[in-house]
Protein backbone atom coordinates (compact mmCIF):
# COMPACT_ATOMS: atom_id res chain seq x y z
CA UNK A 1 0.00 0.00 0.00
CA UNK A 2 1.34 3.44 -0.96
CA UNK A 3 2.03 5.96 1.83
CA UNK A 4 -0.71 8.28 0.57
CA UNK A 5 -3.23 5.43 0.94
CA UNK A 6 -1.98 4.67 4.46
CA UNK A 7 -2.42 8.34 5.35
CA UNK A 8 -5.96 8.44 3.97
CA UNK A 9 -6.86 5.24 5.84
CA UNK A 10 -5.50 6.69 9.08
CA UNK A 11 -7.39 9.96 8.53
CA UNK A 12 -10.62 8.00 8.03
CA UNK A 13 -9.98 5.92 11.17
CA UNK A 14 -9.36 9.05 13.24
CA UNK A 15 -12.55 10.66 11.94
CA UNK A 16 -14.45 7.60 13.18
CA UNK A 17 -12.75 7.80 16.59
CA UNK A 18 -13.63 11.49 16.87
CA UNK A 19 -17.24 10.77 15.95
CA UNK A 20 -17.31 8.39 18.90
CA UNK A 21 -16.62 11.26 21.30
CA UNK A 22 -19.51 13.27 22.68
CA UNK A 23 -19.39 17.07 22.82
CA UNK A 24 -19.10 16.77 26.62
CA UNK A 25 -16.10 14.45 26.32
CA UNK A 26 -14.40 16.74 23.78
CA UNK A 27 -15.00 19.79 25.96
CA UNK A 28 -13.72 18.11 29.14
CA UNK A 29 -10.63 16.64 27.49
CA UNK A 30 -9.92 19.97 25.80
CA UNK A 31 -10.10 21.85 29.10
CA UNK A 32 -7.71 19.37 30.73
CA UNK A 33 -5.36 19.62 27.73
CA UNK A 34 -5.46 23.43 27.96
CA UNK A 35 -4.50 23.27 31.66
CA UNK A 36 -1.61 20.88 30.85
CA UNK A 37 -0.36 23.24 28.16
CA UNK A 38 -0.54 26.23 30.52
CA UNK A 39 1.67 24.38 33.00
CA UNK A 40 4.24 23.65 30.27
CA UNK A 41 4.35 27.05 28.50
CA UNK A 42 6.84 29.35 30.24
CA UNK A 43 5.41 32.76 31.16
CA UNK A 44 6.52 35.39 28.67
CA UNK A 45 6.55 33.03 25.70
CA UNK A 46 5.12 34.09 22.36
CA UNK A 47 2.30 31.58 21.96
CA UNK A 48 0.97 30.63 18.54
CA UNK A 49 -1.94 28.22 18.99
CA UNK A 50 -5.01 27.84 16.77
CA UNK A 51 -8.77 28.35 16.97
CA UNK A 52 -10.09 24.78 17.02
CA UNK A 53 -12.38 23.22 14.49
CA UNK A 54 -14.84 20.66 15.85
CA UNK A 55 -12.48 17.84 14.82
CA UNK A 56 -9.44 19.41 16.56
CA UNK A 57 -8.50 19.40 20.22
CA UNK A 58 -10.59 22.14 21.84
CA UNK A 59 -7.99 24.49 23.35
CA UNK A 60 -10.22 27.57 23.64
CA UNK A 61 -9.56 27.70 27.40
CA UNK A 62 -5.84 27.99 26.63
CA UNK A 63 -6.45 31.00 24.37
CA UNK A 64 -8.32 32.81 27.15
CA UNK A 65 -5.77 31.94 29.82
CA UNK A 66 -2.81 33.04 27.68
CA UNK A 67 -4.48 36.43 27.19
CA UNK A 68 -5.31 36.64 30.93
CA UNK A 69 -1.68 35.90 31.75
CA UNK A 70 -0.51 38.68 29.40
CA UNK A 71 1.60 36.57 27.05
CA UNK A 72 1.63 37.58 23.37
CA UNK A 73 -0.95 35.53 21.45
CA UNK A 74 -0.76 35.01 17.69
CA UNK A 75 -3.31 33.01 15.74
CA UNK A 76 -3.06 31.53 12.24
CA UNK A 77 -4.64 33.18 9.23
CA UNK A 78 -4.77 31.72 5.74
CA UNK A 79 -3.96 34.51 3.32
CA UNK A 80 -3.19 34.03 -0.36
CA UNK A 81 -3.02 30.26 0.18
CA UNK A 82 -0.36 30.53 2.90
CA UNK A 83 -0.28 30.43 6.67
CA UNK A 84 0.43 33.70 8.53
CA UNK A 85 0.28 34.34 12.28
CA UNK A 86 -1.31 37.59 13.47
CA UNK A 87 -1.49 39.12 16.93
CA UNK A 88 -4.69 39.18 18.92
CA UNK A 89 -5.59 40.71 22.26
CA UNK A 90 -9.33 40.10 22.08
CA UNK A 91 -10.94 36.85 20.95
CA UNK A 92 -14.20 38.68 20.25
CA UNK A 93 -12.46 40.57 17.42
CA UNK A 94 -11.81 37.39 15.42
CA UNK A 95 -13.39 37.20 11.98
CA UNK A 96 -14.21 34.30 9.65
CA UNK A 97 -11.33 33.99 7.20
CA UNK A 98 -11.04 32.52 3.72
CA UNK A 99 -11.42 28.96 5.08
CA UNK A 100 -14.34 29.98 7.35
CA UNK A 101 -12.09 29.65 10.40
CA UNK A 102 -12.01 32.38 13.06
CA UNK A 103 -8.83 34.42 12.76
CA UNK A 104 -7.49 37.89 13.56
CA UNK A 105 -8.26 40.65 11.04
CA UNK A 106 -5.67 41.26 8.31
CA UNK A 107 -4.95 44.63 9.94
CA UNK A 108 -3.52 42.87 13.04
CA UNK A 109 0.29 42.88 13.31
CA UNK A 110 2.04 39.83 11.87
CA UNK A 111 4.35 37.73 14.03
CA UNK A 112 8.02 38.72 13.95
CA UNK A 113 9.23 35.27 12.95
CA UNK A 114 12.76 35.94 14.27
CA UNK A 115 11.65 36.47 17.89
CA UNK A 116 12.97 34.20 20.63
CA UNK A 117 10.66 32.05 22.78
CA UNK A 118 8.08 31.23 20.08
CA UNK A 119 5.95 28.17 20.83
CA UNK A 120 3.66 27.01 18.03
CA UNK A 121 0.78 24.77 19.10
CA UNK A 122 0.06 22.57 16.09
CA UNK A 123 -3.18 20.66 15.48
CA UNK A 124 -3.26 17.43 13.54
CA UNK A 125 -5.40 14.49 12.56
CA UNK A 126 -3.03 12.10 14.34
CA UNK A 127 0.33 12.08 16.12
CA UNK A 128 2.66 9.38 17.34
CA UNK A 129 5.03 9.42 20.30
CA UNK A 130 8.01 10.18 18.03
CA UNK A 131 6.47 13.55 17.06
CA UNK A 132 5.30 12.52 13.60
CA UNK A 133 2.16 14.37 12.55
CA UNK A 134 -0.63 13.60 10.12
CA UNK A 135 -2.42 16.73 8.95
CA UNK A 136 -5.54 17.19 6.87
CA UNK A 137 -3.64 16.69 3.63
CA UNK A 138 -3.25 20.22 2.29
CA UNK A 139 0.30 20.72 3.63
CA UNK A 140 -0.25 24.25 5.00
CA UNK A 141 1.33 23.62 8.40
CA UNK A 142 4.13 21.47 6.91
CA UNK A 143 5.18 24.25 4.52
CA UNK A 144 5.00 26.89 7.24
CA UNK A 145 6.96 24.81 9.78
CA UNK A 146 9.67 24.01 7.23
CA UNK A 147 10.07 27.68 6.33
CA UNK A 148 10.02 28.77 9.98
CA UNK A 149 12.66 26.17 10.90
CA UNK A 150 14.91 27.65 8.21
CA UNK A 151 14.48 31.26 9.36
CA UNK A 152 14.36 30.65 13.13
CA UNK A 153 15.63 27.26 14.38
CA UNK A 154 14.79 28.15 18.01
CA UNK A 155 11.02 28.04 17.40
CA UNK A 156 9.36 25.14 19.23
CA UNK A 157 6.51 23.08 17.74
CA UNK A 158 4.14 21.27 20.07
CA UNK A 159 1.57 18.89 18.63
CA UNK A 160 -1.68 18.62 20.58
CA UNK A 161 -4.46 16.10 20.25
CA UNK A 162 -7.13 14.10 21.98
CA UNK A 163 -6.03 10.73 23.36
CA UNK A 164 -7.90 8.94 20.55
CA UNK A 165 -5.69 10.74 18.00
CA UNK A 166 -2.47 9.34 19.43
CA UNK A 167 -1.40 6.31 17.35
CA UNK A 168 1.53 3.87 17.28
CA UNK A 169 2.98 5.18 14.02
CA UNK A 170 2.10 7.97 11.62
CA UNK A 171 3.13 7.29 7.99
CA UNK A 172 5.24 10.16 6.70
CA UNK A 173 6.66 11.39 3.42
CA UNK A 174 9.76 13.53 2.88
CA UNK A 175 7.88 16.84 3.11
CA UNK A 176 6.05 16.02 6.35
CA UNK A 177 7.29 17.99 9.35
CA UNK A 178 7.61 16.49 12.82
CA UNK A 179 6.80 18.37 16.02
CA UNK A 180 9.19 18.66 18.97
CA UNK A 181 6.77 17.13 21.43
CA UNK A 182 3.22 15.83 21.60
CA UNK A 183 0.88 16.78 24.43
CA UNK A 184 -2.48 15.29 25.36
CA UNK A 185 -4.75 15.77 28.36
CA UNK A 186 -2.46 13.31 30.17
CA UNK A 187 0.58 15.54 29.63
CA UNK A 188 3.66 14.88 27.50
CA UNK A 189 3.03 11.93 25.19
CA UNK A 190 6.21 12.06 23.11
CA UNK A 191 9.57 10.47 23.85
Amino acid sequence: MHLSEKKENLRAAIVQRLKGMTDTQRHAEGRTLSRELLKLIPTGSIVCPYVPLKTEADIRLLLTKILDRGDPLYLPCFEDNRLVYRHTTDLSSLEKGALKISEPPTSAPELDYMEENIIVIVPGRAFDREGRRLGRGAGGYDRWIQKQRERNPSTQYWGVCYECQLVDEVPVEQWDQDVDQVITARGLASN
